[in-house]
C-alpha cells in the first residue's frame, strides 16, 4: 500500500528522531515486561517457598531465627547449633505427629559452585519435606555409587565409613541436589574426593535450590574426611550430639501457636518459627515490592505516551507542508491518517519487540544470578507466561502509540489542499 510505503519513507528520512522514539517506546516495553516477569517470579518464588517449607513449625536455637530465614530465603549459608536433645523433647509433646532435625554445615567455595553452599544434614527415616523433592524415591538408606549410575559395577573394597578404599568413589550415600548447583554428570566434588548424586531437587525458587542435602552419616563421612586433609568447615560437625534445626509436623486439630509456646516454655534456649506466620508475613513483604514494581512500571509507560503525544504533536506543525503537498497530489484525509498511524504502528512495534528482547535477554539467562542478589524467592517463570507477559506488552506498547497519534491525526483532518503551499 502507498500509505505504509509513504510512512516507513517518512520516518527513514528522519533516523534521529526515529530512533530516539523507538528507544522511548523500547524503554518502557522493557520496564513493562521485567515487571511482569519479576513479578510473577517472585509470586511462584512463595508458591516454592511454601511446598519447601513443608513443616508447621521450626524450631532453633534461640537468637537465630533470621539465619534459618535467610537459608529458606535465599539458601544463604549459616550455621548454628542446638543439643539433640531438644528432638527428643519436642517428639514427646502430644500435639506433635512427627519431627525431624537438621544439621547445617558451611563449606567454602568448591568446584561445584561460584559460591559458598550450604549443606544440610537431614534424617531420611523421619523426613517429611526434603525426600518429597527429589524426582526419585528415596529409601531409609539409598544404596549408590557412580559407577552403578555410569552402568558399572559397585565399588569394591569398601571402608568402615563408607568410602572405596581408593578414596573416590562413595560406596553408599543419600546425597540431594538443589537445582541451582552445578554438577558433573552425576556426581560432585568435595574436597578432593568425588560423590555420587542421588537425584536432583526440584526447582522450589526458595533459597532450598541453592542447597546439598545428606543423609547425616554421609555428611559427618566429608567432614571427617576433610578435616583429614587440611580442608575446613567454618561450622561443627559433631552430627552425633548436635543438631541445628527441628521440623514439626502438628497432629490433626493442634494449635500452631500453642504448640510453639509449649516449646518455648519447656525446652529452654529454642526459638519457633511457625510456618504459616512466616510465609504469611514474607507474603505481605513481597506485594509491598511488587506494588512498588507495578508503580514503576506505570509512570514510565505514562511518561513514554505523554512523550509521544507531544512529539507527534509538534512534528505535526513541521509536517503541514509536506501534507499540504500529499494533498494538492490527490491523498484524501483517510490517506493522511492511515500514514501517520502506519508510522505509530512502526515505532511502537519495533520498539516493544526491541525492548521486550533486550529485557528477556538480561532477565532469562541470569535468573539464577538475580536471584541470589535479591535474596527472595524466585522462581522464573514458565515460557507459556512469558509469551504471554510479551504479547501484553507489545499490544499495550502499540496501542499507546497509536493513541499518542491521535491528536496528530484529528489535526491532519483540517489540512487543505493549496493553504499550506508556499
Amino acid at each position: 500500500m502507498i500509505e505504509r510505503s509513504l510512512a516507513f519513507s517518512n520516518l527513514s528520512q528522519k533516523p534521529y528522531r526515529t530512533l530516539c522514539l523507538s528507544i522511548l517506546v523500547a524503554l518502557s516495553a522493557a520496564v513493562l515486561f521485567g515487571s511482569l516477569v519479576l513479578a510473577s517470579s517472585l509470586k511462584s518464588g512463595i508458591t516454592g517457598l511454601s511446598s519447601s517449607l513443608g513443616a508447621d513449625l521450626l524450631v532453633v536455637p534461640e537468637g537465630y531465627e533470621k539465619g534459618a530465614e535467610n537459608i529458606l530465603l535465599s539458601g544463604e549459608p549459616n550455621y548454628f547449633y542446638m543439643e539433640r536433645s531438644v528432638l527428643d523433647s519436642v517428639r514427646e509433646l502430644e500435639e506433635v505427629e512427627s519431627a525431624s532435625p537438621q544439621f547445617y554445615l558451611t563449606s567454602l567455595s568448591e568446584s561445584c559452585c561460584d559460591f559458598p553452599i550450604q549443606i544440610i544434614g537431614f534424617e531420611p527415616e523421619s523426613d517429611f519435606t526434603v525426600k518429597n523433592w527429589s524426582s526419585k524415591k528415596i529409601t531409609s538408606r539409598k544404596l549408590n555409587c557412580a559407577a552403578c549410575d555410569s552402568g558399572g559395577r559397585k565399588a569394591e573394597n569398601v571402608t568402615r565409613n563408607g568410602t572405596a578404599k581408593n578414596g573416590k568413589v562413595p560406596a553408599k550415600e543419600i546425597i540431594l541436589s538443589g537445582s541451582n548447583i552445578t554438577l558433573t554428570g552425576n556426581s560432585i566434588r568435595f574436597f578432593e574426593e568425588t560423590h555420587a548424586v542421588t537425584s536432583r531437587l526440584s526447582k522450589s525458587g526458595s533459597g532450598m535450590d541453592n542447597v546439598i542435602f545428606c543423609d547425616l552419616d554421609t555428611l559427618q563421612n566429608i567432614f571427617d574426611a576433610a578435616r583429614k586433609k587440611g580442608f575446613g568447615f567454618i561450622s561443627d560437625g559433631d552430627t552425633k550430639n548436635k543438631i541445628s534445626t527441628v521440623l514439626v509436623r502438628l497432629a490433626d486439630g493442634a494449635s500452631a501457636d500453642s504448640t510453639a509456646l509449649k516449646i518455648k516454655t519447656r525446652i529452654p534456649g529454642v526459638q519457633v518459627i511457625q510456618g504459616e506466620k512466616f510465609l504469611r508475613n514474607f507474603s505481605k513483604k513481597i506485594e509491598a515490592f511488587q506494588f512498588f514494581m507495578y508503580s514503576i512500571s506505570a509512570l514510565v509507560f505514562l511518561i513514554s505516551s505523554f512523550s509521544l503525544a507531544l512529539v507527534f504533536s509538534i512534528t505535526i506543525n513541521e509536517r503541514r507542508r509536506e501534507f499540504s503537498i500529499l494533498r494538492v497530489l490527490g491523498a484524501n484525509r483517510s490517506q493522511l491518517r492511515k500514514i501517520l498511524f502506519y508510522e505509530a504502528f512502526f515505532l511502537g512495534s519495533t520498539g516493544s519487540v526491541s525492548g521486550t528482547g533486550l529485557c528477556a535477554l538480561f532477565i532469562l539467562p541470569f535468573n539464577v544470578l538475580i536471584s541470589q542478589k535479591i535474596a527472595l524467592p524466585f522462581a522464573i517463570a514458565s515460557v507459556p507466561q512469558i509469551l504471554i507477559f510479551a504479547a501484553t506488552v507489545f499490544v499495550l506498547c502499540t496501542a499507546s502509540c497509536l493513541a499518542a497519534s491521535l491528536t496528530a491525526v484529528f489535526r491532519i483532518t483540517k489540512i487543505e489542499p493549496y493553504g499550506d503551499v508556499k
